[in-house]
């Protein structure tokens, strides 16, 4: 058989290896689907667009890189969202689509006649995503394919965003080059590193209460073990990101907590607001970081996106891996300072009815080196950024881009990607949004926990708009915030989830967690709360 322009997209995707496409399969892109099992490709049909998306940033987080292809137009634009926050993120996920052909575009501009799912604007689905991605490209031709493709990957896994790649219908099974050679995948050095790295060092050597503050770039650029080294060899206390949370396990000398402002732990949030100097490596700045980063210029030397910046200076390029292994170097010429052992704070029991707190004291006193921690955007988030994972890459958010449902549908993906089970943690609005990936999760035998705790109301956006609504028991929530009320339960039976229970106390909760963790299926458990409680970090 011909080798084709499918295969060829298919061949560079499994040299990286991805070993899984999600998405929705359509007319459009139906080839590169037929095409999958010849390079070791598992299809994941998902249950909705943005559900696929989700699934995708999901799977590249956990293993590197992410596939994902849906329906033209109408599968594109419901998936924006997604790939929105895997850009924001630095989640790497190569977004499939297949276009328009020749004819197509001719009857669009000659006489107005729309192809299937067209907006009416020749470009509309890569207009879209050239704001969301770090390469957007278009190939109407088979000759065009493997620059085209090859450059896209390339820039997915060195930028560690997502990037898009349109193909003309046509060509899906026209014949193609096999490829040729690897694929550049590491960023070059700038040349700065050395010179930067001896400022940086002196900076944290001269400090007397110095600090780093580990972002999401140091896993993603596999830079997790030398920043380890880095910390050990300076003895500075640490702290992490909730984006970054478990990409170095939160144990040993200098560890504060996490750094998740307004809700820190006092341990964190102390260490941060007295430190003179703050080292953020691979950090990306959510907007509640406004104070601390616009007020504390002169305390704070930032290394992230290919560039550094020390204090007021102007900003230098710098590859993170080079200049991190600069500054190990340079660390090591003195013996490191002493610092304080780590937090560990310990879960209580499991005592009276369920409350916000309870289950995530539940949680925390559960948790083992099996689970991968999966918190969406909702009351409890900054609950879950102080639950005591175990080890590293033990936790999965969408911490800056905060899109509500992000984690039944990004618990798929990791599925996939990652050897440990996702524990999903999510409020009820939350589970609204992308609540039928359960059925993909059955489908595909997925084994995800997914708890999802119910108070009836998108409880985030009411305590954004009037916290004074919570601790009274006598006080209406905003009519748009209520939730009309599902049965659960009934509802992930309907699916085909085998283990799905309703619970109203913490022992019983310990009961479900217990059980479903035993069942080594898809399960459900629903944590039923006072409406008007809020977690202890915002209580």
């Amino acid at each position: 058989m011909p080798f084709t322009v499918a295969d060829y997209v298919l061949k560079r995707l499994s040299q990286q290896g991805v070993d899984t496409l999600f998405g929705v399969p359509a007319a459009f892109c139906a080839p590169l689907f037929d095409a999958v099992g010849s390079h070791g490709i598992k299809a994941v049909v998902t249950a909705a667009d943005l559900e696929a998306g989700y699934a995708a940033d999901g799977y590249a987080r956990t293993r590197g890189l992410g596939a994902v292809a849906v329906a033209n137009g109408v599968g594109m634009l419901s998936m924006v969202n997604a790939i929105a926050g895997a850009f924001v993120e630095r989640s790497p996920v190569v977004v499939l689509n297949g276009g328009p052909n020749a004819a197509n575009l001719a009857n669009l501009k000659d006489f107005d006649v729309l192809f299937s799912h067209s907006t009416g604007r020749p470009d509309g689905d890569l207009a879209a995503y050239q704001l969301v991605t770090a390469s957007a490209a278009r190939a109407g031709r088979a000759a065009d394919v493997p620059a085209l493709v090859d450059n896209a990957i390339s820039t997915a896994i060195r930028a560690k965003r997502p990037v898009y790649v349109e193909i003309n219908r046509d060509i899906w099974t026209a014949t193609c080059p096999a490829p040729a050679g690897a694929l550049p995948v590491t960023n070059p050095a700038a040349g700065t590193e050395q010179q930067l790295a001896a400022t940086i060092v002196g900076l944290v050597r001269a400090a007397s209460a110095p600090l780093v503050l580990v972002g999401t770039e140091i896993q993603r650029y596999g830079l997790a073990d030398k920043v380890a080294d880095l910390i050990a060899k300076l003895g500075v206390r640490w702290s992490a990101q909730l984006l970054a949370k478990s990409v170095l396990p939160e144990q040993g000398n200098g560890w504060v907590g996490v750094f998740a402002p307004p809700n820190s732990l006092p341990s964190a949030a102390g260490a941060v607001a007295n430190a003179d100097l703050i080292l953020m490596l691979g950090c990306v700045f959510p907007s509640s970081y406004a104070t601390l980063v616009s007020g504390g210029v002169n305390r704070i030397v930032t290394a992230y996106d290919g560039k550094v910046k020390i204090k007021n200076a102007a900003k230098q390029n710098a590859e993170l891996g080079a200049l991190v292994t600069a500054m190990v170097t340079e660390a090591a010429r003195q013996a490191p300072m002493p610092v304080p052992a780590a937090v560990d704070p310990a879960a209580p029991a499991a005592t009276g009815p369920l409350t916000y707190r309870q289950v995530f004291d539940r949680i925390g006193a559960a948790l083992d080196a099996s689970w991968l921690v999966v918190p969406d955007t909702f009351l409890g988030v900054a609950s879950a950024a102080n639950l005591p994972v175990k080890g590293r890459d033990a936790f999965l958010c969408g911490a800056v881009w905060a899109s509500i449902g992000h984690s039944v549908a990004a618990a798929v993906g990791a599925s996939f990607g990652s050897s440990r089970r996702p524990l999903v943690v999510c409020g009820d609005g939350g589970f609204h949004m992308t609540a039928q990936a359960l059925s993909t999760m059955v489908r595909y035998g997925r084994n995800p926990v997914v708890v999802v705790i119910d108070n009836g109301i998108y409880g985030f956006e009411q305590f954004l708009i009037d916290s004074g609504y919570f601790g009274n028991a006598g006080a209406q929530p905003k009519p748009y915030v209520v939730l009309n009320r599902w049965d659960f339960v009934a509802f992930a039976k309907g699916l085909g989830v085998p283990f799905a229970r309703s619970v109203d106390t913490a022992a019983a909760f310990d009961q479900a967690l217990a059980a479903a963790k035993a069942s080594n299926t898809p399960g459900l458990i629903v944590a039923r709360v006072d409406p008007h409680g809020l977690p202890a970090e915002l209580s």
